[in-house]
């Protein structure tokens, strides 16, 4: 029984969102259990509290980015669309162009790319999200950040996983963008570090 409801639940999660379930489907056929308590992750992925949507489909657009540049990116960027999210903000995201981004967003972004490459920028924007959101709209990015890169891993281990490609956003091509802090390029203080 848990098959039958669990089979159609992705037949209508691919259709919905054009996505390649296969891996699930996988899953499920071999441990209906393990697929169970991989889809209970959405309940910590989709946590937001204290945080406007925009900023925190951001963290969760750039998470995904840093594990998969395809359908994982594709999937995450159709849920943020769906949920109403601007198309211009979403490409916008997508290829980290700051200027099409309000400062919520930015400030999202900059602070998840930060926080994934362990970059000590993390830390002065740790303080600007705490000040902007409070502690709930961290723990929000916490959750979201750290979750949203599962997915794509998953597929990857079990075989699944894609080579890199264009997101669609509104018919729309984009080719998705890594962003990199100042320190990341290795400028600091105005000049180049050593």
């Amino acid at each position: 029984m848990i098959r039958i409801i669990a089979r159609r639940w992705l037949r209508t999660f691919s259709q919905r969102y054009d996505y390649d379930t296969g891996y699930m489907a996988d899953i499920l056929e071999h441990k209906p259990a393990a697929l169970l308590k991989y889809s209970a992750l959405n309940l910590v992925a989709s946590h937001r509290s204290g945080i406007p949507e925009a900023p925190w489909w951001t963290a969760r657009i750039r998470a995904a980015l840093w594990e998969d540049c395809g359908p994982c990116v594709q999937l995450v960027c159709n849920m943020a669309l769906e949920s109403g999210m601007e198309p211009a903000v979403v490409a916008g995201i997508t290829r980290a162009d700051m200027a099409a981004l309000d400062e919520g967003c930015a400030l999202a972004l900059r602070f998840t790319e930060a926080v994934l490459a362990r970059d000590p920028d993390a830390d002065p924007l740790r303080e600007q999200v705490r000040l902007r959101w409070g502690e709930d709209g961290l723990i929000s990015l916490a959750m979201t950040i750290s979750t949203t890169r599962v997915y794509p891993n998953v597929k990857y281990v079990l075989g699944h996983g894609n080579a890199c490609s264009r997101v669609q956003v509104a018919q729309q091509d984009i080719t998705p963008a890594l962003f990199q802090s100042a320190t990341m390029r290795g400028i600091t203080n105005g000049g180049l570090s050593p």
